[in-house]
């Protein structure tokens, strides 16, 4: 069993408060996973260090304070959630690590699945929840249950190319010099640095772009363009602002563009501005569904007495859901247009 470290050691880490004494500590306890004769010992020093990277990602993400009173659970979120027990994060995430081949990585969990292949790196969203991924250009996607996503571990120069299947929620950084281009099953979607919502999944009749902020360009996908791509706004793509929606009927190969819409599925990912003070969560969930215009219901009726005190400044839905989560470990089913906790 691997010693553990104390919480508070951790975060004066995180923020760079450490002594070199416990600077050594730290870095003797995170490196002593690698020692272990596990399926990390037959990886390359590459693929060790992205499981690496990934592992203190996690950790930095799963952080929060839970404090528990009587039958029921007293909690604050502050923000984005700060403190966590980091060595159960640790152990956990390389356990769930096994190795599929030489070039290939993947979760065990119903976690989504991560695996790297010649300097690639595949997300694919196996669970029933929405999965947030961070971007080597620090933009960010939330992937829907199904969905998929590939990119390079590191950006070309002159582009940054994604491929894509399923529905995602982009925010994407803004680089004029380095356009944002989607490679979807059926269309191609070309981004100056915006946030916007992406439904291009198999077996379906149709795909779609809707743009909440920035502009964007969409095109359909022609056959053995994979990997050709103009950097440049070209004169068959269709232009798309703030409000607007590209269809494409892909039967049909018509892209039509749709002006002033007010698309119901944007509502989830609308940055809300949302305070509780040790309000019960059942008073809680009613809000939460009146602002991001969607159906939550309750599996667990106990869940309905914990205790939040929380700051949701500038989240959407996923984002509240994974504080609550991490938070007071309540866990979430998308099913249908229905979000279940339980």
């Amino acid at each position: 069993m691997k010693k553990t470290i104390p919480n508070d050691l951790l975060e004066r880490y995180l923020n760079g408060q450490c002594s070199d004494e416990e600077l050594a500590r730290v870095k003797a306890w995170y490196h002593s996973f690698r020692a272990d004769d596990d399926q990390l010992s037959e990886m390359s020093r590459a693929e060790i260090e992205h499981l690496e990277s990934r592992m203190y990602q996690q950790i930095t993400n799963n952080i929060g304070l839970e404090e528990h009173t009587g039958t029921s659970r007293k909690v604050k979120v502050i923000k984005l959630v700060k403190i966590m027990a980091a060595a159960a994060v640790a152990a956990v995430f390389i356990g769930g690590f096994y190795l599929l081949n030489t070039a290939k990585v993947s979760f065990k969990t119903a976690l989504p699945a991560v695996q790297t292949v010649n300097e690639q790196v595949d997300i694919t969203n196996n669970s029933n929840t929405v999965y947030k991924a961070l971007l080597p250009d620090s933009s960010t996607v939330w992937l829907q249950p199904g969905s998929n996503i590939r990119y390079p571990k590191k950006f070309a120069a002159n582009a940054r190319i994604i491929s894509m299947y399923g529905e995602g929620f982009f925010e994407v950084t803004k680089n004029p010099s380095r356009p944002f281009i989607i490679n979807g099953r059926s269309i191609i979607t070309k981004v100056w640095g915006t946030s916007f919502l992406i439904r291009d999944r198999y077996r379906s009749a149709t795909a779609d772009v809707s743009v909440v902020t920035g502009k964007v360009s969409v095109s359909i996908k022609q056959n053995g363009a994979d990997n050709k791509f103009s950097t440049a706004l070209e004169k068959h793509e269709v232009l798309l602002y703030p409000r607007d929606k590209a269809v494409c009927y892909i039967n049909q190969h018509i892209l039509k563009a749709e002006r002033l819409i007010k698309e119901p599925a944007l509502k989830l990912w609308s940055q809300a501005s949302l305070a509780f003070d040790n309000k019960p969560l059942g008073e809680i969930i009613p809000v939460l569904s009146a602002t991001y215009g969607i159906k939550i219901k309750v599996n667990n009726e106990k869940i309905n007495h914990y205790m939040l005190t929380a700051d949701f400044e500038g989240f959407n839905l996923p984002d509240v859901l994974a504080a609550l989560k991490k938070s007071i470990n309540v866990n979430y089913e998308i099913k249908d247009n229905t979000i279940e906790l339980e």
